[in-house]
C-alpha cells in the first residue's frame, strides 16, 4: 500500500546549506526568522535582522568571510534581479506536496539571494524526502544570470518540518463527532 500525496499547509525551516563553485556553508540557524514558514506567503524575510531588505542585511543567513554576507528572501516579483529577469514562481502562494514517509516537492521559484547590494534569483523546484513525523530535507539548484557569478550554479539544501492540509473528510468527521457529543449532552440533560 502506497502513501497518498498531500498538500502541505506549512513548511518551516530549521537549517540548510548553500554551495557555489566549491565554496559554501551552513545557514546560521540563529539568523533564521523564528518560525519561518515558506508557505505563508508574500515577501517573507529568511533572515531575522534584515533591515530594509533586500537593500541591507545586518545578520546574514550565512557568510563567506571576505566575500560578504548573504541574505535570502521570497520575492513578491516586484524587483528586478541582476540580469533583468523577473523572479519566477508565486511568492504569494509557494506550494509543497508529498507523502509522509516518502517524497516532497516544493515550488520555491521565488527564492532570492541578496549579496553585495544585488538580488539574484536562486529559485527552483525543490525535491527531497519527508519522514512520517514531517521532518523534511529538500535540495535544488539555480544558475546565476549576470554579475560577478554569471553562469555559476548555486546549490541549496533546506531542512525543517511540514504539516499537511487537513482533508475535507477530516473536517466532516470532526463535525460529526461534535454533533454526537452535543446530542449526548442534550440527552443527558433531558434524562436528569
Amino acid at each position: 500500500m502506497s502513501a497518498q500525496a498531500v498538500d502541505f499547509s506549512s513548511m518551516t525551516v530549521t537549517g540548510g546549506t548553500f554551495a557555489m563553485a566549491g565554496a559554501g556553508g551552513n545557514f546560521i540557524v540563529a539568523n533564521l526568522t523564528s518560525g519561518l514558514d515558506l508557505l505563508a506567503g508574500n515577501n517573507q524575510m529568511i533572515n531575522t535582522n534584515v533591515l530594509t531588505a533586500p537593500e541591507t542585511v545586518e545578520a546574514p543567513l550565512f557568510n563567506f568571510g571576505f566575500f560578504g554576507p548573504v541574505g535570502a528572501f521570497l520575492s513578491d516579483g516586484s524587483y528586478m534581479p541582476y540580469g533583468g529577469a523577473a523572479a519566477g514562481g508565486s511568492a504569494t502562494a509557494p506550494t509543497a506536496s508529498g507523502d509522509f514517509g516518502g517524497s516532497i516537492t516544493a515550488d520555491l521559484s521565488a527564492w532570492t539571494a541578496y549579496w553585495n547590494g544585488t538580488n539574484f534569483g536562486q529559485g527552483g523546484i525543490a525535491t527531497g524526502t519527508v519522514d512520517a513525523l514531517g521532518n523534511y530535507s529538500v535540495t535544488w539548484s539555480s544558475t546565476v544570470v549576470g554579475g560577478a557569478f554569471d553562469g555559476m550554479t548555486g546549490v541549496w539544501t533546506m531542512t525543517g518540518t511540514v504539516a499537511a492540509v487537513p482533508e475535507a473528510s477530516t473536517y466532516g468527521m470532526m463535525l460529526a463527532g461534535l454533533g454526537l457529543v452535543g446530542f449526548a449532552v442534550r440527552r443527558r440533560k433531558l434524562m436528569a
